[in-house]
């Protein structure tokens, strides 16, 4: 297994997919970092209402925006609502957000101090007993980078033999389990894939979690059978975006040469990583067709 495989492998995971539905396609086409401010943030009220709810994780996002283009009055609206629906929390801050200077010594502190004070705790008053659950989560992407930094330090000692890399991949692939149990405990705690909609606003996203341990073949199968149902359902209720499942079919081509639900081609996977020219096979045609289906994906 080549050192770079829990690292460049993400390149081709952000490549397109065959199938998507109206939702993931207005998304793909409409909310992007690219995208001139007003029509962004024009796009995502239009989400929430083709939705009919409200949308945290993309007015997390927006934020930014908001900020840096002087829209003060709806940076302030939204989010006051991510702190006191959503559980948005100052400690959870990297300190490299847009905003953070101003809200916290700034301008705008006087302003935050006030409305977070009130806001929080009225979250702390809802949602008190998930405030243990809600750190963990936080914490998953740090000690998921701390291990993978650590062992790309150890594959680069001069001398290992393959046995002492192999070794090595096959701990790193363990302790990348040991961050989807807890992520699978929270999960089944709640019986929901903790979102902002389900849960809280995870402000550090766990996503690498998720990628780690699909990228470890040792692990791809029994995480996914852990997490797949959640994910499903988490779908279904328009809480999470079809990429889970894309990056599912692109490790499966990578670990096995086939996909499970029909979402890639061959032309979406660089030539670095092609087996082949032929287009990449579906393990059960029958069960894709379903998941289409059922998924609306088209």
């Amino acid at each position: 297994m080549k050192k770079t495989h829990f690292t460049l492998i993400l390149y081709f995971i952000c490549f397109y997919s065959v199938s998507q539905n109206k939702r993931d396609v207005f998304i793909h086409d409409s909310i992007s970092s690219k995208i001139e401010y007003a029509i962004l943030k024009k796009n995502v009220l239009k989400l929430e209402r083709q939705s009919g709810g409200y949308e945290p994780d993309f007015k997390y996002r927006l934020l930014n925006n908001s900020f840096t283009h002087n829209d003060i009055p709806f940076f302030k609206k939204e989010l006051s609502l991510l702190v006191e629906k959503y559980g948005f929390n100052v400690a959870y801050m990297s300190g490299d957000e847009k905003y953070y200077n101003s809200i916290m010594k700034g301008d705008l502190s006087k302003w935050f101090k006030k409305m977070y004070l009130k806001c929080h705790a009225r979250w702390l008053k809802n949602n008190f007993e998930k405030q243990i659950d809600l750190r963990k989560l936080n914490e998953l992407a740090m000690k998921d980078q701390l291990v993978n930094s650590y062992a790309a330090n150890v594959s680069e000692i001069p001398g290992l033999d393959s046995i002492q890399k192999e070794r090595n991949m096959k701990l790193l692939s363990s302790y990348f389990y040991k961050n989807a149990s807890t992520l699978h405990h929270i999960t089944q705690k709640h019986q929901n894939l903790p979102t902002a909609k389900s849960f809280a606003l995870v402000q550090k996203e766990f996503g690498i979690v998720e990628i780690h341990n699909l990228q470890a073949k040792a692990n791809y199968n029994n995480y996914w059978a852990l997490f797949y149902p959640y994910y499903k359902k988490a779908y279904l209720k328009d809480q999470i975006g079809y990429m889970i499942f894309r990056n599912y079919d692109n490790l499966s081509y990578l670990h096995y040469g086939y996909q499970v639900f029909g979402l890639i081609s061959i032309k979406n996977i660089p030539d670095y990583y092609r087996k082949s020219d032929a287009e990449i096979p579906v393990k059960d045609p029958d069960f894709a067709k379903k998941i289409k289906s059922e998924f609306k994906w088209y």
